[in-house]
């Protein structure tokens, strides 16, 4: 088990592509946290799930830079456009960065919810992708 840094663009392509999906917001607006969350704030589910990446991104660095003893900045203004081909490639990300966060004695730098919310969406949203396996004949 090792801890794999993600780069800033890494997270854009992922919060970009799922905060841009409508399916997982509706998906999100069910979920427990938002409810919780829109009773004091008016963030929308955008928003709320763009907030649950970015902590998913700042455990990752801290994940990382405790597993290495390095000194991993949080970059706190990275922006950019791009995103993944599809949605599905989006969902393994997440499923990365959900492994990523954790240090190899098991320590999580991410608040129960939010990785609950994350892993929800990934549960929801994953497609197993078929592997073909060539085949030799000798």
């Amino acid at each position: 088990m090792s801890v794999q840094l993600f780069t800033e663009n890494e997270i854009s392509k992922l919060t970009n592509t799922l905060t841009a999906n409508e399916n997982i917001l509706s998906f999100v607006e069910t979920t427990e946290i938002f409810q919780s969350r829109k009773k004091y704030s008016f963030e929308d589910a955008r928003e709320t799930l763009g907030r649950a990446i970015w902590y998913g991104y700042v455990a990752n660095r801290t994940a990382y830079n405790l597993q290495y003893q390095r000194n991993e900045q949080i970059d706190f203004d990275y922006e950019s456009d791009d995103h993944f081909e599809n949605s599905n490639d989006a969902i393994y990300s997440l499923g990365s960065l959900l492994y990523n966060i954790t240090t190899n004695d098991g320590n999580v730098f991410l608040a129960d919810e939010w990785v609950n919310l994350l892993k929800l969406v990934q549960k929801k949203f994953y497609v197993e992708r078929e592997v073909e396996y060539l085949s030799y004949t000798y």
